[in-house]
């Protein structure tokens, strides 16, 4: 819009006065709405960019709680799950299970296999009357010290690392390749 100078304004001050305004009024307007963007986009991109600064984390790989040591006195080998928190980008989920041990002892020694059978995956039981564990998908047989008896399984029941902490038992839980004929960590 032109401004016509008034007669009684000839160096037509109110024309530049009016738009020197005028680009004040704008460049407020804009900044409003810059501030305005950030105050929305600033906490989205702290919100979206929050799993780039946390770790991950699973109980896999960790010592994790497996029972008294009272819990495995007997001979025959004693079943127990593991658990542990489980945080991932945006969610922490309290002691979720994530496998399982059989605990045996071996003279005064305490020792953890997994329970995954090294075949195909499948969950791997103890049979008391055999004395054995097995898998009962495949008809794999196990010793008690987890070598392979009978059946496709490649290798013998895969062990876990085990620690006794004064009254405690833990055990570190750890995945392995299934169908391989060595022992070969998940990473």
């Amino acid at each position: 819009m032109v401004q016509i100078p008034r007669d009684d304004d000839p160096t037509g001050a109110t024309a530049k006065g009016i738009s020197s305004r005028r680009s004040l009024l704008t460049a407020a307007a804009g900044a409003l709405g810059v501030g305005l963007a950030a105050s929305v986009l600033g906490p989205t991109l702290v919100f979206l960019g929050q799993p780039l600064r946390q770790d991950a984390t699973s109980g896999e790989g960790n010592f994790l709680p497996a029972g008294p040591i009272s819990l495995f006195a007997g001979a025959a080998p004693v079943k127990v799950d593991l658990y542990a928190d489980q945080v991932d980008a945006w969610n922490r989920v309290i002691q979720v299970k994530i496998g399982s041990a059989w605990v045996r002892r071996e003279g005064a020694e305490l020792v953890a296999l997994s329970t995954v059978c090294p075949h195909l995956g499948c969950g791997v039981d103890f049979d008391a009357n055999a004395n054995k564990f097995y898998c009962a998908c495949h008809k794999s047989y196990f010793a008690l010290d987890g070598a392979c008896e009978t059946g496709p399984s490649p290798r013998g029941l895969d062990r876990l690392e085990l620690q006794q902490q004064e009254q405690l038992v833990t055990i570190r839980y750890q995945r392995f390749k299934i169908g391989a004929k060595t022992k070969e960590p998940i990473t």
